[in-house]
């Protein structure tokens, strides 16, 4: 029972806190590098960023959420994840459109459909990739091996075998 709970609601709540907010930051710290790369016309950062901001954008939720899910951050954490570019666009547009940054302009009607396409499919992804992270926690455990959890404390007090 206590792997399930660790799976499902999630065992290590520092490391769920870092895995979204390392990912928004780096979801942010790419998406601002594009804007500026496209802004001043370097050629070949704006063609590392159209290649780099797509891969973290569409692809990156699924292995992240299954890393999640095998580290035991739980569900909704790796669930998270796949909302993160969404929310990061929709911030990088709202702060741009305040602050009055040219090239970004809030008032596109097509942007909220853009964010919440982005979501959709993070959020698939990271469902997928969250599902494949869980089995192969269970595979583990069936198997008797893999992350059992020993370690998070000094003393190890927050492991699987501890619970039981």
């Amino acid at each position: 029972m206590s792997t399930t709970r660790a799976l499902l609601v999630g065992r290590r709540r520092g490391r769920a806190v870092g895995l979204v907010v390392g990912f928004a930051g780096v979801v942010a710290l790419v998406l601002v590098a594009a804007f500026v790369a496209e802004s001043v016309g370097a050629t070949a950062a704006a063609a590392l960023t159209d290649r780099l901001l797509p891969l973290l954008v569409f692809y990156a939720p699924g292995p992240l959420a299954a890393a999640g899910a095998y580290a035991r951050c739980g569900g909704p954490a790796c669930l998270a994840v796949g909302v993160v570019p969404a929310v990061v666009l929709g911030g990088f547009v709202l702060v741009g459109t305040v602050v009055g940054v040219p090239g970004v302009n809030g008032g596109d009607p097509g942007l909220g459909d853009v964010a919440m396409s982005f979501a959709a499919i993070g959020v698939t992804s990271a469902f997928v990739g969250y599902c494949a992270g869980v089995t192969a926690v269970l595979a583990a455990d069936l198997l008797g091996f893999g992350s059992d959890g020993a370690g998070d404390s000094p003393d190890g007090s927050e492991g699987d075998a501890d619970e039981e």
